[in-house]
Parts: structure tokens; C-alpha cells; sequence
């Protein structure tokens, strides 16, 4: 269970990133006006953010302008093709944080989200009693609850050896180090945020440096557009297994999708789960341009089982 840790602006852009917003970061002005009175959030539009990346198709300055480019609050969905062959995966356990969710489940609602865009579990095709003649991709599973700031995909060169949420480059996935967050090995990852005590410290350093430490006002907005909040994260990550048998922790990641919910009180990763899965259907293997963000009405998704296909195909 989620307690409320504050209200913040959500229309201010965060420090080196890209403007947050109104939908994830804040109640509506009725609620504001409730005063102190606890939300029922089950009665709210849900704010699910999608942010995917199609490594093998954009690279490079393309890649950091289409994934950090302004969020949208009238998603564009992919029009994907109707899958004529199916690709047959395996899941494989990532960074797995804290949920009451178990690492089955979460497999189970993300295997129907891939059906629909012809990637089939091969664990739900043996026990259907169907013998897929090969895997083709290895999926990196990612989810759980932790605090972050900016739920967008990588835009570094994400490799099988690189198995985080952030790079592993000079340290930045070994969690919050405020000695990496300044100076010469600066590297914190700003998408995942600091806590306010964190973001405060920083302020402080920074205040006394450019002669601002008196102005409170700026050390507040410093504090709230770096402070992270507490999120339902999943993310998956494909990765071709014929590269991982050849290059090993050098293969590539083919594409990446990462969904996200900002709990509020009363909301837990069981809760919003299913909600998270069926928003990012359309989106595995695509490119989005920026944040894409759904206000989903309560009660309004529906979802089916794992589905198989009819026997083994061979690879097109």
C-alpha cells in the first residue's frame, strides 16, 4: 500500500530531462480542494505512461529525441501489422523489486499482451500440449515498486551484460551515491530520481556555489523537480537468444518497452497490473515519441488468458 507523499507541479521541467506531467504527478483541482480528506484512487482515472524503443531501428541522437520528446496525453498508437509468423520467446528474470505480485503472474498477464503481437510463450505452448521448434528471443523482465522520477526507456546502448533498469556505466546502477552526483564522475541517472533529502543536499551544494543558497525558492523547485515518487514499473526487454549465445553479455537489445503508474494511497502493483499490461500491447517493438500517457476510466480494462497457436511453425 501507497501514502500520499505530497503534491507537486507538474508542469515543471526536470533538471537536464524532459517536462513531467500533470496526469502522473498531481491530483485533479477537485481533489486539491478536498483538502486533508484521503482520495479513493480506485474511483480516478488510472495514468498509465508507455515509453518503448526499437534499438534496430533508431540509434543514436534520433533515439534521445524521440524517447525524451514531450509527453502526450492523446497517445499515438502504432499501427502494427496483423503477425503472419509467430516468434516464440522464453522470460527471464531482470531487476525484480518489491511487489505483491509474483514473477509468475506478472508472466502470465504480459504473455497475453505479447499474443497479440505474435510473440507466444513457449512455456504456455508445451503445456497446451504444442512443441515449438525453436526460441527466438530471450525477454528480460523487469517490475515491481520502487521510487523513480521518469519512466522512459534507455537511451544508452543497452546489452545483455547491462541487466538494470539504469546503465552500469561507472556505477550508475548501483542505486543512489550522492559522491557520483557531482563533479568529475558525475553519473546519477536522472531518470531515476533522488529522494528530497537527496535532491536537497545537492540544492544546498549548489546554492552555496552560484551564490543562491539563501533563496529558498529555489532550492524548493530544485528539491520537487528532482525528488522521485513511488511507481509500478515494468519493463521488458528482447534480445535475440542466437545473440546472447554468440556475443554473451555484448548482445544487443533488440527493443525495450517500459510502463509505468504512479501509486498514490491505496494503489499496489497487483492493482494496476493488469491495467499496465494492456496499455503496452501495441507498443512492444515499436518506437514512441515521447511519453505516451492513457487516463484509463476505473473498471475499464478487460483481458483474456495466455493463448497458443494452433502447432510449431518454422522461422520465416
Amino acid at each position: 500500500m501507497r501514502t500520499e507523499s505530497g503534491l507537486r507541479n507538474p508542469r515543471r521541467a526536470p533538471l537536464g530531462g524532459v517536462p513531467f506531467l500533470g496526469a502522473l504527478a498531481a491530483p485533479s483541482a477537485a481533489l486539491l480542494l478536498a483538502g486533508c480528506a484521503a482520495a479513493d484512487w480506485s474511483k480516478e482515472p488510472l495514468p498509465v505512461s508507455v515509453s518503448a524503443a526499437n534499438y534496430s531501428q533508431v540509434s543514436g541522437e534520433e533515439l534521445y529525441a524521440k524517447v525524451n520528446a514531450r509527453p502526450s496525453t492523446e497517445p499515438s498508437v502504432p499501427q502494427n501489422p496483423v503477425p503472419t509468423h509467430p516468434i516464440f520467446y522464453a522470460f527471464v528474470p531482470g531487476a525484480i523489486y518489491p511487489s505483491n505480485v509474483p514473477f509468475e503472474t506478472v508472466q502470465k498477464e504480459l504473455a497475453t499482451a505479447l499474443a497479440h503481437r505474435g510473440y507466444f510463450n513457449v512455456v504456455y505452448q508445451i503445456k497446451a500440449g504444442l512443441k515449438p521448434d525453436r526460441v527466438d528471443y530471450l525477454l528480460r523482465l523487469h517490475f515491481g515498486e520502487r521510487p523513480w522520477k521518469t519512466p522512459t526507456v534507455r537511451t544508452d546502448a543497452v546489452t545483455w551484460g547491462d541487466s538494470g533498469l539504469t546503465s552500469t556505466w561507472g556505477g550508475a546502477n548501483q542505486g543512489s551515491n550522492s559522491v557520483h552526483w557531482i563533479g568529475p564522475l558525475a553519473n546519477w541517472d536522472p531518470r531515476e530520481g533522488m529522494s528530497p533529502a537527496e535532491a536537497g543536499n545537492i540544492a544546498e551544494y549548489y546554492g552555496r556555489v552560484n551564490g543562491w543558497g539563501s533563496d529558498m525558492s529555489v532550492r524548493n523547485r530544485t528539491v520537487e523537480d528532482a525528488s522521485h515518487s513511488d511507481f509500478a514499473l515494468i519493463m521488458v526487454e528482447a534480445f535475440r537468444i542466437e545473440d546472447v549465445a554468440r556475443m554473451k553479455d555484448r548482445a544487443p537489445c533488440v527493443w525495450a518497452t517500459f510502463v509505468a503508474v504512479k501509486l498514490h494511497q491505496g494503489q499496489d502493483f497487483g492493482t494496476v497490473l493488469r491495467t499496465m499490461a494492456e496499455k503496452a500491447t501495441p507498443y512492444f517493438g515499436n518506437t514512441t515519441n515521447g511519453l505516451q500517457v492513457y487516463e484509463v476510466p476505473p473498471g475499464k480494462v478487460i483481458m483474456g488468458e495466455p493463448v497458443e497457436v494452433a502447432a510449431p511453425q518454422k522461422q520465416p
